[in-house]
């Protein structure tokens, strides 16, 4: 009963985390609905698109510690009882859902890149950079950074496995990936359409009229 109520508490705590959307916050404080806009997502990089660098920055910054925080005080600082060894992974996975299905954006948020990668960095800070490395290649060669998002989600579980040998905690980020790649349909459909707006695109070159 007691790991459960732990368990239960990191999914809770972690899931509300995940529901700060900043870029979402920010827009609405500006009288418009982020998903009605730019690319139609509710995270940094649409951020840049209709409101600029310091919300984009603000945004970012926010979605990277929602995840990294609690994960972080998880592995030092918390003291939680030996049979939930895998609540970090949990917690931190719970994030990255909270903002992707936001229960007071009717579940339709982010695509959780910046979440990832707050989550990447409390459990391993080299895999973090692994991870920056190829944002900044996908977005220097291909200039979309939803490819850099599920390269990095499919990357992860691969890295876990032969990291820890975990086959629960691996599984995990198995299928949060998959659901991931399942968010980022419609922006591999825009991709192969031509439709895609870049994510270094200046703020005025927006579409407003792109799929959410």
């Amino acid at each position: 009963m007691k790991t459960a109520l732990w368990y239960l508490g990191g999914i809770l705590i972690g899931y509300l985390l995940g529901n700060i959307n900043t870029a979402a916050i920010i827009a609405r404080c500006k009288g418009f609905d982020i998903r009605t806009k730019g690319s139609g997502n509710a995270g940094a990089s649409n951020a840049l698109l209709t409101m600029g660098k310091g919300a984009a920055v603000c945004s970012a910054l926010v979605d990277i510690f929602k995840a990294f925080v609690p994960v972080f005080l998880l592995l030092h600082v918390i003291s939680y009882p030996e049979e939930c060894a895998h609540l970090p992974v949990v917690t931190g996975v719970s994030v990255i859902l909270g903002h992707m299905f936001p229960f007071w954006m009717q579940f339709r948020g982010g695509k959780g890149f910046a979440s990832l990668l707050g989550l990447n960095l409390a459990l391993n800070w080299q895999f973090f950079f692994v991870c920056i490395g190829i944002l900044a290649v996908l977005l220097i060669t291909t200039k979309y950074i939803a490819l850099a998002t599920m390269t990095c989600a499919v990357a992860l579980p691969v890295f876990w496995y032969f990291y820890t040998g975990d086959l629960l905690e691996t599984g995990v980020f198995a299928v949060m990936a998959v659901i991931i790649i399942i968010k980022h349909v419609p922006n591999l459909k825009r991709i192969a359409n031509g439709t895609e707006i870049p994510s270094w695109i200046k703020k005025h070159e927006s579409r407003p009229d792109s799929e959410a």
